[in-house]
């Protein structure tokens, strides 16, 4: 099979596109014939070292930590899935990222309790193109930011893979929702139902205005928006990659419940099957800005990387 790996940190250059045995699911696991993947910034880090602390230099190391496709086979213990059911799923935690094979592959081993059935309203594309992005999203604004109708809820990065998904869902959840995107890209949150959107190179905080709940997905000037907080108002991000957002994360403790909440995009087990109820249920669209072919990873990363960034960039396997 194919599969996407990389022999040293580096730039999208160091990817390579190997032939590799088909492997085995062990008893709590599944094996996978992927259709779609996507670029995430978890891809990013990983390929360029960024998380070396964690994957270590042992080497080669597989790329991809989403999928979509049908089950080829089930291992021993695993019930509710059944071979040629379509689902979709996540790779979990700096262990799988230090295997020689990932998601980004034509065959992919998952963890059942990683993994849902896909929703039927969406197809391989665009689910490919939720999955990951449309998980952090809910669980941001439902579980860590308790959104409620007529909240006014501020999106940073809003164009982007996460943002894109979580202006859709909190307008669906009722919210007042308030978009920052490149001056490009106004148009396209506004059309995904975001109420206000700013241009984020011209418009400081201030001039956002207050907010009940704020979810960044960029990681820099975190007290600055903090301080944008209505009493009771509460604020999470998803982007930890600098030292600076580190430590305001964890100077923010002493705020309470206006501290700045922080969590990765991994699901606990379980939890996918959430996300594909809420999608089904409200019709969630994602916002995809191009599809490239596994075989063109290495420019997949490059275009995420790029500059203009309008939703996922999905791979199609």
């Amino acid at each position: 099979m194919k599969t996407a790996q990389f022999a040293r940190y580096g730039d999208e250059g160091v990817i390579e596109i190997v032939d590799a045995p088909i492997p085995r699911p062990g008893p709590a696991e599944v094996l996978l014939r992927v259709t779609a993947s996507s670029v995430n910034s978890v891809d990013i880090a990983h390929r360029a070292g960024a998380m070396g602390l964690v994957t270590g230099r042992t080497f080669p190391q597989g790329l991809g930590v989403d999928a979509v496709g049908r089950i080829e086979s089930v291992g021993t213990d695993v019930s509710g899935f059944a071979p040629g059911e379509r689902v979709w799923a996540i790779r979990a935690g700096a262990a799988g990222m230090k295997k020689p094979t990932g998601l980004a592959a034509e065959f992919a081993i998952v963890d059942a309790r990683r993994m849902a059935h896909a929703p039927e309203s969406l197809d391989d594309t665009a689910a490919a193109a939720l999955v990951v992005s449309g998980y952090t999203a809910l669980r941001a604004l439902r579980d860590a930011l308790r959104l409620q109708p007529g909240g006014r809820v501020v999106i940073r990065g809003a164009s982007g893979g996460v943002g894109s998904a979580a202006v859709s869902i909190a307008a669906t959840m009722g919210g007042r929702v308030v978009g920052l995107a490149s001056e490009r890209n106004v148009e396209v949150v506004r059309a995904l139902g975001a109420h206000e959107v700013f241009d984020y190179a011209s418009t400081s905080p201030s001039e956002v205005g207050p907010a009940d709940a704020v979810f960044d997905t960029v990681g820099t000037q975190l007290p600055a928006w903090q301080r944008t907080l209505r009493r009771g108002g509460r604020m999470a991000t998803v982007a930890l990659a600098s030292p600076a957002a580190l430590a305001s994360v964890a100077l923010s403790a002493a705020q309470g419940s206006r501290r700045i909440r922080a969590f990765v995009g991994e699901p606990p087990a379980g939890q996918l099957a959430a996300l594909t109820a809420f999608v089904e249920a409200h019709d969630i669209r994602p916002l995809v800005h191009e599809t490239i072919t596994l075989d063109d990873i290495a420019r997949a990363h490059r275009v995420f990387e790029g500059r203009g960034l309008a939703g996922k960039v999905v791979l199609t396997v």
